[in-house]
């Protein structure tokens, strides 16, 4: 079971460690983006999820970068063009920007925003160890992890120009990762881990007031409310329903990850997925509610998927030979 448990926690280790990783590294050069391109008509939105997905991908290179299809799967366009990973892709509530990590693997990870169509791409971060990002409802805020020299980590937030950056937690904790802004704006959900170590970790999902944390200078550990975890080992990703009922996470137990989903009161914890053979992981919800979109290897690669919300109906949106990983939804 040990063997077993560190071979699956290797697989993903390069998705958890310091935030900002989400595949193996190569070599960094310039940074552009792609020019504008003609916007697609959206799928409908009645009960199919409808919307665009945005992705990171390592089709056509050998380093990640950032894609949109249609939320069946079709029109699969390139946004990003660079010789840097970009990773951790996030929409802006209204579709109009995408935020995400690029990662020189020269030790440095800083996070930028462009419009939807690849078009004025501008860096937000420039510590070099940010990462997560996560756009608030109402687009005027980002939140992130920011990662210190002892590889410990907490939340920050900024303005969505990278101006005002405040400290949301003070834990102390080895790491606070994985931002998730509640719908109405007022609470955020992120994961408290207690180790920095990816084969030893074990990390839980919590939930904490927003505004509270910024009046008090930051939320500590006692200000996080922890959510049940079905296992001891890593929980992450969460993602909340756009009714703000529920939390949707990632969960490693026996040796692989699947997905589950809890009230956002604690109650009523569910496995979604039942996949001992590989993993599900970085769920994200339907604007509409009514599917979820998540990465998944069963082919010996990431590929994007989705689902109904009970777990049923499952539907492969990619299919390329790299991997495509991180997806993000927006109406």
């Amino acid at each position: 079971m040990r063997i077993r448990y560190m071979l699956a926690a290797a697989l993903v280790a390069q998705i958890l460690v310091a935030g900002c990783r989400v595949s193996m590294p190569t070599p960094a050069q310039t940074v552009t983006s792609a020019p504008p391109t003609p916007t697609a008509p959206l799928p409908p939105l009645s009960g199919s999820g409808g919307g665009k997905i945005v992705f990171s991908s390592r089709r056509g290179q050998g380093d990640y970068a950032v894609y949109v299809m249609n939320a069946d799967g079709t029109d699969k366009r390139r946004l990003t063009r660079n010789r840097f990973e970009d990773e951790e892709t996030a929409w802006s509530a209204d579709g109009a920007k995408i935020a995400f990590n690029i990662d020189t693997y020269s030790g440095s990870c800083d996070i930028y925003v462009m419009n939807a169509d690849g078009s004025d791409l501008r860096q937000l971060t420039t510590d070099g160890n940010s990462g997560s990002p996560a756009w608030s409802p109402d687009g005027r805020r980002i939140a992130f992890s920011r990662h210190n020299s002892d590889r410990s980590s907490e939340l920050y937030v900024m303005n969505h120009d990278g101006s005002n950056s405040q400290q949301l937690t003070v834990t102390g904790a080895e790491r606070v990762y994985s931002p998730a802004w509640s719908p109405d704006g007022t609470q955020m959900a992120c994961v408290l881990s207690t180790s920095a170590e990816p084969l030893e970790e074990e990390s839980t999902i919590c939930v904490f007031d927003v505004e509270e944390a910024l009046r008090k200078g930051g939320a500590g550990v006692a200000d996080l409310r922890e959510l049940p975890r079905p296992g001891e080992d890593v929980n992450d990703r969460p993602a909340w329903s756009p009714d703000g009922a529920r939390i949707v996470f990632s969960a490693l137990v026996e040796g692989h990850r699947d997905l589950y989903v809890v009230q956002a009161d604690g109650t009523r914890l569910e496995q979604l997925t039942y996949t001992p053979e590989h993993d599900e992981f970085a769920p994200v919800w339907s604007p509409d509610g009514t599917k979820i979109a998540f990465q998944a290897n069963p082919h010996a690669h990431w590929d994007i998927y989705v689902m109904r919300v009970d777990g049923t109906g499952l539907e492969r949106l990619t299919t390329d030979v790299a991997n495509d990983t991180s997806p993000d939804w927006v109406r």
